[in-house]
């Protein structure tokens, strides 16, 4: 092979001639597009950029491979980003807004959670004790305590009520529960609780006190 700037004789292999310095037509003998480095600067612009200025001078075209790559990488990465910021913004945006939805049903019933049993009767309940019935049917003794539940609040609720019956001595001697379903404001429903009582137990019911031990109140 010959230098085709002075025309000296040189070696196949060369890059450069040893005479006059020109370049040879090997000088980019080695150089060809990589997929292998075009893929690592897709998924790493950083490492891809750093590899094109290395190749740059000695192997443009592998230069230019990785280059494309982890230009590729960079605008998808930041297409990507733009879109998760995008979709985190609406997200707190329609969280923020179902915040401002919050009905007066639901705050209604947030401040009857943070109120005590006598605060609520007070407020939303009337709970009225009527006498406590033992009958004997002939076979077996029946008790039942009528109760009077009034909706005093001023919209419709449901009550969920647990009744307490204490013995004289102030100790608990069973508890039953009571369901008053959507009343309306003012409206009253006639309930029947203890129809169920043990008969070890019915003397000390005869002379029972009875009191509300929890009271829970839903909307619709």
């Amino acid at each position: 092979m010959y230098c085709k700037n002075c025309g000296r004789l040189l070696d196949d292999n060369a890059a450069f001639c040893t005479t006059c310095g020109a370049k040879t037509q090997n000088e980019y003998s080695n150089d060809s597009p990589s997929f292998g480095f075009a893929l690592l600067g897709f998924f790493f612009p950083i490492v891809g950029l750093i590899l094109f200025l290395v190749f740059e001078s000695e192997k443009p075209k592998r230069a230019k491979s990785v280059g494309k790559g982890a230009l590729t990488g960079f605008i998808i990465k930041v297409v990507l980003t733009i879109v998760l910021v995008i979709l985190y913004i609406t997200s707190v945006v329609a969280l923020l807004g179902g915040i401002g939805d919050t009905t007066t049903d639901d705050i209604d019933d947030y401040l009857f959670e943070q109120q005590s049993e006598e605060e609520l009767l007070e407020n939303y309940a009337d709970v009225a004790f009527g006498k406590f019935n033992i009958k004997n049917n002939g076979y077996y003794n029946t008790t039942s305590l009528n109760i009077t539940v009034t909706n005093t609040a001023d919209k419709q609720y449901t009550y969920y009520i647990t009744i307490e019956a204490c013995a004289a001595d102030g100790s608990r001697l069973d508890t039953d529960i009571i369901y008053a379903d959507r009343l309306n404001a003012g409206q009253s429903i006639k309930l029947t609780a203890f129809e169920y009582v043990d008969e070890e137990k019915l003397n000390d019911f005869k002379n029972a006190t009875f009191k509300v031990l929890d009271i829970q109140q839903y909307s619709y």
